[in-house]
């Protein structure tokens, strides 16, 4: 079976004159996965007061679809086993009340047993966002 680890922060980053939201992930499965996608979507409590509802919407990547990341290997000197997948949307500008959240689902197929996995993790205060940049490689933490 897979296995995945996320980020607790969504690291905001200027690239190239453009503002991204960074969500990094990690392979840490003992072999390949493949056909990994990536969900991340804005859920915003609704209703009145007898009945709560999650108005959800999605969070578009500039790329949810990776095709295979690599299991780690201590000769990958590009970490491929750890991953960075970002949005254009101003993350912060949607986030306007301490009622909603964002979660983020990751789907990825075992090279081996042909089994999927889904990972979740919910970012529940603006605060997970962060100016910090990830830290290279086999971490999920920022600075």
């Amino acid at each position: 079976m897979p296995k995945i680890v996320i980020s607790e922060h969504i690291s905001k980053v200027k690239r190239e004159g453009v503002t991204r939201y960074e969500f990094k992930f990690i392979n840490q499965t003992k072999s390949e996965i493949f056909d990994v996608r990536i969900e991340p979507v804005f859920y915003k409590p609704y209703g009145d007061l007898e009945v709560m509802n999650l108005k959800s919407t999605d969070i578009k990547l500039v790329d949810n679809f990776i095709s295979s990341i690599s299991k780690k290997r201590k000769i990958d000197k590009n970490n491929m086993h750890a991953q960075r997948v970002s949005t254009l949307e101003d993350l912060e500008a949607k986030w306007t009340d301490k009622s909603s959240f964002i979660k983020l689902t990751i789907i990825a197929r075992h090279s081996l047993s042909g089994l999927n996995r889904v990972y979740s993790k919910e970012f529940y205060s603006v605060d997970c966002i962060t100016k910090k940049q990830f830290v290279s490689g086999d971490s999920l933490k920022v600075v």
